[in-house]
């Protein structure tokens, strides 16, 4: 019981962590002085195995009662806001990988992270990532939405990954399944 108390634990401290990461670089990315790439590349968290970024999503921003009157351009209700999808993985304390889908956005001052969310199959897996490609390298999305290869192994020791896919359609409804092709 205490191993599985600890593994959770530290599980939250590694996703506090990715979280804390992401936070920083939003700061840096929202400061006046661009950060040196080297200082970022040095910032990342040791946990993080991989990132793939593509597609592309658009949505209007809606207006939010507890936001004041002094929203930018990009965040006013019925804004336009478009930008990128970006999948992280990471590993757990456990050595298993988790697994993040994020969007985005494209602002005037850089590229900014819109939202994160975990894709909870993967987790529930224990599996451990291997590689993860996207499904279109030309860096052309023929419309909006995601699509990624994910080679995992549910037990280390196997010799060959299984490859899953997870698919993100032009509303933004994810899925993760083993790939057919």
């Amino acid at each position: 019981m205490q191993h599985v108390m600890a593994i959770k634990t530290y599980q939250r401290l590694a996703l506090a962590g990715l979280c804390s990461l992401f936070l920083a670089g939003q700061a840096a990315a929202q400061s006046n002085e661009p950060a040196e790439p080297a200082a970022i590349s040095e910032s990342i968290s040791p946990r993080i195995l991989s990132a793939v970024s593509g597609g592309y999503w658009e949505t209007v921003a809606e207006a939010k009662p507890e936001e004041d009157s002094t929203q930018s351009a990009e965040t006013a209700p019925g804004a336009q806001m478009r930008g990128y999808y970006r999948i992280v993985s990471l590993r757990s304390a456990d050595n298993t990988s988790r697994l993040f889908l994020q969007r985005i956005q494209l602002t005037e001052t850089g590229p900014e992270l819109f939202d994160s969310k975990e894709v909870t199959a993967l987790g529930e897996m224990n599996a451990y990532i291997t590689d993860m490609r996207p499904e279109n390298s030309t860096g052309i999305a023929q419309g909006p939405g995601f699509a990624a290869f994910i080679y995992l192994k549910l037990d280390p020791a196997v010799e060959e990954p299984e490859t899953f896919e997870l698919f993100v359609d032009d509303l933004g409804d994810l899925s993760f399944m083993p790939a057919t092709n």
